[in-house]
């Protein structure tokens, strides 16, 4: 029998020139069933094929990463708040349960305060990545 992640490649067989779609990820789901939201969100996105913001969620392991699904989610807010809002709720709770085991805890506490400052302002977080740039003359991403 073949695993989630090998039945997920062969659904995706040809890989997709567009972007998977909410409900496209949905169709997967199905397909998969049964399968969490977070476990397919997971082998989507080491899947390599492009996703929707709202299908891709927000990604953690870099700085640059973080930014630019915040950035991106913060564009899916207009039309889908709820939905938007529900992503980032989820990556900060992950990444607080996950910071007393983190050996880097001063970076997953500046990615939960990057969360935090989303969650403050959606559509205003783009502007504050960019500002974070000028005023340091570095990414974002620098500690």
């Amino acid at each position: 029998m073949a695993s989630k992640k090998q039945r997920l490649q062969q659904l995706l067989a040809p890989p997709p020139s567009e972007p998977i779609s909410e409900s496209r990820a949905a169709e997967l789901a199905l397909a998969l069933a049964p399968i969490s939201a977070a476990y397919l969100r997971r082998l989507l996105r080491e899947s390599g094929v492009p996703l929707e913001p709202l299908v891709e969620g927000v990604v953690q392991d870099t700085f640059p990463n973080l930014a630019r699904t915040l950035c991106a989610l913060s564009a899916a807010y207009e039309h889908a708040p709820q939905q938007t809002r529900a992503l980032v709720l989820e990556a900060k709770a992950h990444a607080k349960l996950a910071l007393p085991k983190d050996p880097y805890p001063t970076e997953r506490e500046r990615k939960i305060d990057w969360m935090i400052r989303w969650l403050e302002n959606p559509p205003v977080f783009p502007l504050w990545i960019q500002l974070q740039q000028r005023s340091t003359g570095t990414p974002p991403a620098a500690p």
